[in-house]
């Protein structure tokens, strides 16, 4: 049975609707009585947010795990939001497709919550992010009307893709009840290279040659030193510990295509001072299953740092600049060529008041190159309460936009207050 308390919070109820009808019904329910709802799938991205305002119902979308309607052949899935990515992973790969997505813990995030949350991981390099492959959603809004944009079908002109509003709202602007997505052929071939450098600016040189022709990375991280520490399923590969940074670049195709460019990366790797490493293809998976989980909450304050592409190597050195001069041991994991960064501070022993004025410095010089960093999570046993760190930073400029959609389709302000930036 999970547990829906939520920053000391419990509910003084749990609801779980079994359709989307129901769904709808509840959260009409909710608003005529002004109940404050928090809605639950797998609970792997509940710390992202601020703490409820208010807090009297949880709205659990585990009773809707189906699959409403896959046709292998148009490669388009609909599933109800309650599914696990693991279990519609399972369903696409009986015909030998899958959805290129790679949150942390797949097997217990819920489709809904992913996309609520605007999840992603390092994949966003060759596949683009989960937005990209979401062609329609179905959504209850909190007054209990059905809506749905989008559409069934990969070419959609019908208009604007309002269900592209909801991909990262956190559910303030309603629940999503059903997600269509295209899907994609699993390729023939998928195998990783991990180089671990001594110098602190080879690995960026490493990134940058790797991402030109006849090169065509899925996923490339930099992991430091820390971050590398942090993840287990690293260490039968690289047993020297003494290592400064370590890329690993994932490669995808025919086997002929994987194999040339793992070879030619090898050598462009140990030109530039690295011992690299060739993974099998056996290998492959669980070493990103595992390099995914860094962006799952572990008792550190996470950090999600992004900033334009260009400005990649300055976002990196001002992270660090942040932190060196507080002595303190960051993990640090750079998702290359996307201009996201995450980053873990540990905060056993910190004042509060420390960590917000790194935090605001951090921020500061992020937005010369006109970045950003938002706090991924602060676990409840840091014992810091979230009321004195600023969760998301400077406001968006969408911010009018989002309060209006908020007021139209959430009038009684029932649906997660407090959580998210309006």
């Amino acid at each position: 049975m999970m547990d829906f308390t939520l920053y000391n919070q419990a509910p003084a109820r749990v609801i779980a609707p079994t359709t989307a009808e129901e769904l709808a019904d509840c959260l009409r329910e909710a608003s005529t009585a002004g109940s404050a709802v928090v809605p639950w799938g797998g609970g792997t991205r509940q710390l992202l947010g601020g703490p409820p305002a208010r807090y009297d119902v949880a709205l659990s979308m585990a009773g809707l795990p189906r699959v409403i309607e896959y046709t292998p052949a148009d490669m388009v899935i609909s599933v109800e939001a309650g599914a696990t990515l693991g279990q519609v992973q399972d369903v696409l790969a009986a015909n030998g497709q899958w959805l290129p997505w790679d949150p942390p813990l797949p097997r217990q995030a819920m489709i809904g919550g992913l996309l609520a949350s605007g999840a992603g991981g390092p994949l966003r390099l060759g596949y683009g992010s989960p937005r990209d492959w979401t062609l329609g959603l179905r959504v209850a809004l909190a007054d209990g009307r059905l809506v749905r944009s989008g559409s069934r079908v990969v070419k959609n002109v019908a208009g604007y893709d309002a269900h592209k509003l909801h991909i990262g709202a956190l559910g303030t602007l309603g629940v999503i009840a059903e997600a269509t997505f295209k899907v994609a052929p699993i390729p023939l071939r998928r195998q990783t290279l991990l180089a671990a450098f001594t110098s602190p600016t080879a690995p960026l040189e490493a990134i940058s040659q790797l991402r030109q022709p006849p090169y065509q990375p899925i996923s490339m991280v930099i992991l430091n030193a820390v971050a590398e520490a942090a993840i287990p399923a690293l260490h039968p590969f690289l047993p020297d510990r003494s290592a400064y940074l370590v890329v690993a670049v994932r490669f995808a195709g025919t086997p002929g295509a994987v194999a040339r460019q793992i070879r030619a990366a090898v050598a462009q790797c140990v030109d530039l001072g690295a011992r690299a490493i060739e993974l099998n293809e056996a290998d492959d998976v669980p070493i990103w299953e595992a390099i995914a989980d860094f962006t799952r909450p572990m008792g550190d304050l996470l950090l999600r740092v992004g900033a334009p592409i260009g400005q990649q190597r300055e976002m990196i050195r001002l992270i660090e600049m942040t932190t060196r001069a507080r002595g303190w041991a960051t993990a640090r994991m750079v998702i290359a060529g996307v201009g996201l960064a995450y980053a873990r501070w540990p905060i056993a022993g910190v004042p509060p008041e420390a960590l917000a004025v790194a935090l605001a410095e951090l921020r500061e010089r992020l937005a010369t190159i006109g970045g950003y960093a938002v706090i991924e999570a602060l676990p409840d046993a840091s014992g810091i309460d979230r009321d004195t760190l600023d969760i998301w930073g400077p406001s968006p400029e969408s911010l009018a936009l989002m309060r209006s959609l908020r007021a139209a389709w959430d009038p009684a302000g029932i649906l997660n207050p407090g959580r998210y930036v309006v």
